[in-house]
């Protein structure tokens, strides 16, 4: 091979080696693109053709938030891409399938790490011609290049393989980090569709329930029992609910019950599964005195409730006043109010 052929050579796998080099280097993005590019692959459930990116839809936004979460915490973009596609129905990918045209783009870290290889092994089998002397050094200055060429090579090589191993452990640290939590901070931007769909997807973690009752929670107070109640059972039920959370989830039952069904008996067994998990519950009480009072026409007995309450010394103010001012009319038979 002539030296015009092997500069020319030479120079192509150079420029080949930069262009795929600055490839690899774009795929180590920030949080910020990292956050984007997720978003943009997946199609928004409730959308005609968007990504959850693009779109200014309230469950897009509260998708492209679960994914900003989850890349702060370190988990891989499989592993969000799947826990999406998980949570919310309708959700789908709009990635290309690794066929046809696309192909070259699923293969080229593949084809790059083994192109990085080749050009070793190649240029260590033809190193070049017979070894140049001093002398013909100085009278030949485009053989005693070959040398600086050839070690261009190499690095160019080795720089490639190892931008596709950095990648691949990137990667991998990722994956092995793991989802985050699912957390019950910071929720009052998620809508109520949003998180009907994680904790219907995420039933066996063990953080569900603060959120399944963050949203009971707001059901509840908007009246909605219908929707409030299933999820109130289900942490009172379930196995690694904390005491605390299975004593509110029991207190709100028991007074959804009453309130909405009218059911004193049922009411008042479901107030002293709460005391009986967490004895002077001062909620508890008030909300039992306030179905005997009211649902079972019993004033002694929920002025007992009342006092008991009123022994505590730790109440605010406004529960106190509240309280007493209970206390006093149901002391002298009156109706409850």
């Amino acid at each position: 091979m002539s030296d015009r052929v092997k500069n020319i050579v030479v120079g192509g796998l150079i420029a080949l080696l930069t262009v795929l080099v600055v490839g690899l280097v774009a795929t180590n993005q920030s949080p910020g693109d990292r956050v984007e590019s997720i978003g943009s692959r997946i199609k928004c459930p409730v959308c005609q053709g968007e990504s959850i990116a693009d779109s200014p839809a309230s469950m897009a936004v509260d998708m492209m938030a679960l994914v900003e979460e989850r890349v702060a915490a370190g988990a891989s973009n499989d592993e969000i891409v799947s826990e999406l596609l998980g949570s919310f129905t309708g959700a789908v990918l709009l990635d290309p399938p690794a066929s046809g045209s696309t192909l070259l783009l699923w293969l080229a870290p593949l084809t790059a790490l083994l192109m990085g290889i080749g050009i070793i092994a190649w240029w260590k089998r033809h190193p070049g011609e017979e070894p140049i002397s001093p002398a013909a050094e100085r009278t030949a200055p485009a053989l005693a290049n070959r040398r600086l060429i050839g070690g261009l090579i190499v690095i160019g090589g080795l720089v490639l393989i190892v931008g596709v191993a950095a990648a691949l452990i990137q990667d991998g640290a990722g994956a092995a980090s793991g989802a985050a939590e699912i957390g019950t901070d910071n929720l009052d931007d998620v809508s109520n569709e949003t998180m009907e769909a994680v904790i219907a997807a995420n039933l066996d973690n063990t953080e569900i329930n603060g959120m399944r009752l963050a949203l009971a929670e707001r059901y509840f107070e908007t009246g909605d029992y219908r929707n409030a109640f299933p999820h109130f059972l289900a942490v009172a039920e379930s196995p690694i609910a904390t005491n605390d959370q299975a004593t509110i989830s029991l207190v709100r039952l028991g007074w959804m019950a009453y309130d909405g069904n009218g059911e004193v008996e049922t009411a008042t067994d479901l107030l002293d599964q709460a005391l009986a998990l967490s004895p002077g519950s001062p909620v508890a009480l008030y909300i039992k005195g306030q179905v005997l009072w009211c649902g079972a026409d019993n004033p002694v007995d929920a002025s007992t409730l009342f006092a008991e309450i009123l022994a505590q010394p730790d109440l605010s103010d406004d529960t106190r006043a509240r309280v007493e001012a209970d206390l006093a009319l149901a002391s002298t038979g009156d109706d409850c109010v």
